[in-house]
């Protein structure tokens, strides 16, 4: 990119970006998945009730990358941002330099395709990119919902899922990329009435789970998609 370029980019950039600060950063072991306190005190978090919300964060010059806000306090303007630094690329090498204390920008937060469905049971299906975006949707489930669903991750990483979080569902392990082939057998042997079946992650995966689910006879119920990489 060109400088005359990269000084336009930067004075537009001032008009819009806000600030947040990072309040704790805690890496996994081995560290490719990292989870990242945040304190955002221009954003107005009671508006977060009607869907999963994303975050486009300036990870490098004119270099934006989505994720989710999750565990969120609208009272301390606090969430946490959960992120899988395993791929080679610019969000995940800015991800894993935070340290505590450090200044994050972003262009905004707004809503995603996966809202709160009416149905009393809601089936979560992804990879560990899907993490935050589920944890951030158990938050928005009003009381006497029952999730459960499947989570693909490497061996080294169930452990610490068990835990650190509370999310209630299957860990199975990502055997390749996106958890493909594990997650495809374990969905062909649920068994769902009137659930709301949200798959995220793995763009190529959450296609062919999405297919997979509308042909099952054994699974009755909405699905919904949220794609994040390829």
């Amino acid at each position: 990119m060109n400088s005359i370029k990269q000084k336009a980019i930067a004075i537009l950039e001032k008009t819009v970006l806000k600030a947040g600060t990072v309040l704790d950063v805690r890496f996994w072991e081995p560290a490719t998945f990292v989870e990242i306190d945040v304190h955002l005190p221009e954003t107005d978090m009671r508006q977060w009730n009607a869907s999963v919300q994303h975050m486009k964060c300036k990870v490098a010059p004119a270099t934006y990358r989505d994720y989710t806000p999750a565990c969120w306090d609208a009272g301390t303007h606090t969430c946490t941002l959960f992120i899988n630094t395993s791929h080679q690329g610019a969000g995940s090498k800015w991800a894993g330099s935070l340290q505590k204390g450090d200044t994050i920008e972003y262009l905004g937060i707004s809503g995603t395709s996966h809202k709160p469905l009416p149905e009393n049971q809601w089936v979560f299906i992804g990879d560990n990119s899907s993490i935050g975006h589920f944890l951030a949707l158990q938050q928005l489930a009003t009381p006497g919902i029952e999730i459960s669903g499947a989570i693909a991750l490497p061996p080294q990483h169930h452990r610490q899922f068990a835990e650190y979080l509370s999310l209630p569902v299957t860990i199975v392990n990502a055997s390749e990329k996106g958890g493909s082939t594990t997650l495809t057998h374990w969905l062909q042997q649920q068994r769902y009435s009137n659930a709301a079946i949200y798959i995220a992650g793995h763009i190529p995966t959450s296609v062919t789970l999405r297919s997979q689910a509308k042909q099952n006879r054994n699974i009755e119920g909405r699905v919904k998609v949220q794609g994040f990489w390829d």
